[in-house]
């Protein structure tokens, strides 16, 4: 008979081995009672807690990279609006997990990094890949911590979750030195935890005064707009931004990350704000008298370089966040408070006092809306729309299918092309990296996990080759995503730089080699298709959105297609 002997000492025969009460199992009950089901990813050299996540019935979602793993957690987080773990090892896997936060600070996404360290015997002995990790958190955290002693595990592990999930909400790390696992942990764990924090989170209400003064400048406004950044998004508040724009006749722009709170069907929408815009929305913000910013934080992208609204108009600021209020712009009015219940306060005196803005601003904003969108249709069919492949062809084919997918999207031009161009028909159902080129592939197999309905990825060839590797996860996993590379075999956003440089283009730091991306995901077991015109892009689209597996779409486009994007504004004219 074969036996071992297990990590609390125990001799056991060959086969699973179920643990009692060690840290590992600390971890699992404190993630077991925040409703954690799945636990993102790259296997280290922890086995205790393998062992306990498999026994709490944690289903361990094992990726390519640790970075990959958190991006999963963040993409999951983001569309299920919970909490999401992801775990790295000690050293070189705790740096790439730090590496991989920033989107999800930005994203202020609920994040929970746990990290194996150096184990307490072997610190500065210069043990392999120790590494003064902790210190490398401080910046992508709301919250860093390290467990000091075995039995505070399950505690702190228990207070990681709260705070990340706590408004402002966004990622939090807890480093566990690598011998603890295996240690005793706290015998009061289970009390301790039906003692510990809810998971509630707390909403501000403005005060009567805030909300009064807040329509009293709206109302004295000839040419007010409804600025809505990604805090509606997270309130679920946009059926009361929808009511609002109604009932007083308010134009409304959103930023990219805005984009998912109102449906563009609605008559009032007047397209997406910033750096990554329409002409005829950022015309609009620079002429408006007054804007009420829902939700923003008023950054560089979302104002076009500080630049939107125009410095004279009264800005009405609303978040959650009390830092959002001070960082940038130094609004007449700044409110902390829920934008949902902040909405439904103002609607309530709306109501009341019977706001309406003049006709002629909303006429003119909707007829100028209308102008853009017509010219976009010209522009579709300029490019040979109908028979050619461009993002623009690309991007009117998938707005087909908007009203039954989610689309995940990468930085730079792959967030300008869809946030500009593709239509909102659902609520909450776009997601875009905020900055982190690479994000898009990994976080949808996250989005997908999350989500029941199909969730399609579109990224650049430049972001596909930070993660390809997690086609076979999506694989592994049956998580039938659609993945769109948009290959034009370089770095298109450096390349265009050549506009402001009279032609100067250094080409071996934009340009790549050709690359097949859909026979790359083919060898790491998924399906794919090669687009080079629309008939083959639809056929392809068409076969993907059945798939039960992931879809791999190479679509081969040029690199000198232009998107919609302020950037090179001051050395050529915009066509979008």
């Amino acid at each position: 008979m074969t036996y071992f002997i297990d990590v609390a000492g125990r001799r056991t025969r060959a086969g699973r081995t179920r643990m009692t009460n060690n840290v590992a199992t600390d971890i699992t009950a404190a993630l077991k009672h925040a409703g954690v089901e799945n636990f993102f990813l790259l296997t280290g050299g922890d086995q205790p807690l393998w062992i306990a996540l498999r026994d709490a019935g944690i289903r361990m979602v094992v990726a390519r990279s640790e970075a990959s793993a958190v991006y999963m957690a963040d993409g999951y987080a983001r569309a299920s609006g919970r909490v999401a773990p992801a775990y790295g090892q000690a050293g070189p896997g705790a740096a790439n997990v730090a590496a991989a936060l920033a989107d999800a600070v930005w994203a202020q996404s609920p994040v929970f990094a746990l990290t194996g360290a150096t184990a307490t015997q072997a610190l500065h002995m210069n043990e392999y890949q120790d590494l003064d990790q902790h210190v490398i958190f401080q910046p992508v955290t709301k919250w860093n911590g390290a467990v000091a002693a075995p039995e505070m595990t399950g505690s702190l592990v228990s207070q990681a979750l709260h705070i990340a999930a706590t408004p402002t909400c966004g990622p939090t790390h807890l480093d566990v030195p690598k011998n603890f696992f295996a240690l005793p942990g706290d015998p009061q764990t289970a009390n301790r935890l039906e003692r510990s924090y809810s998971n509630a989170a707390s909403k501000v209400r403005a005060l009567g005064t805030e909300v009064a003064t807040a329509l009293d400048l709206l109302k004295r406004a000839e040419r007010p707009v409804l600025f809505v950044g990604e805090g509606v998004r997270l309130a679920g508040a946009w059926a009361e931004l929808a009511l609002l724009s109604d009932l007083a006749g308010i134009p409304i722009v959103a930023t990219a990350g805005g984009k998912p709170a109102i449906l563009t069907s609605h008559p009032n929408f007047c397209g997406i704000v910033g750096r990554y815009s329409s002409v005829s929305a950022n015309k609009l913000v620079a002429e408006a008298d007054c804007a009420l910013a829902l939700g923003t934080r008023l950054g560089g992208l979302a104002t076009n370089g500080y630049t939107l609204p125009s410095r004279k108009a009264t800005v009405i600021q609303i978040d959650h966040d009390p830092a959002s209020l001070i960082n940038t712009y130094a609004p007449r009015l700044g409110v902390r408070a829920d934008i949902k219940i902040f909405l439904t306060d103002l609607l309530d005196l709306v109501k009341q006092q019977n706001l309406r803005t003049s006709s002629a601003w909303l006429d003119r904003c909707r007829r100028d809306t209308d102008k853009w969108t017509a010219n976009h249709r010209e522009q579709l069919a300029a490019s040979g729309g109908n028979t050619a492949l461009s993002p623009l062809s690309v991007l009117d084919e998938l707005s087909r299918y908007g009203s039954e997918i989610t689309l995940v999207a990468d930085t730079g031009y792959m967030a300008a092309w869809t946030g500009v161009l593709f239509p909102t028909l659902r609520y909450d159902a776009f997601f875009r990296a905020v900055g982190s080129l690479g994000w898009a592939l990994p976080a949808s197999l996250g989005v997908q996990i999350a989500r029941s309905e199909k969730v399609v990825c579109i990224t650049g060839d430049g972001g596909a080759g930070y993660h390809l590797a997690d086609v076979e996860t999506a694989v592994r996993y049956r998580l039938p995503v659609v993945i769109i590379v948009m290959n034009n075999s370089a770095l298109a956003f450096e390349y265009h730089e050549k506009y402001r440089w009279k032609g100067n283009v250094v080409a071996e730091a934009n340009d790549f080699g050709r690359v097949d991306f859909a026979a790359a995901g083919i060898a790491l077991g998924a399906r794919g298709a090669r687009a080079t015109n629309r008939e083959e892009f639809v056929a392809a689209m068409a076969v993907a959105m059945k798939a039960s597996n992931p879809f791999v779409i190479d679509v081969v486009i040029d690199k000198e297609a232009f998107p919609p994007v302020t950037n090179f504004d001051a050395v050529m004219e915009r066509k979008l």
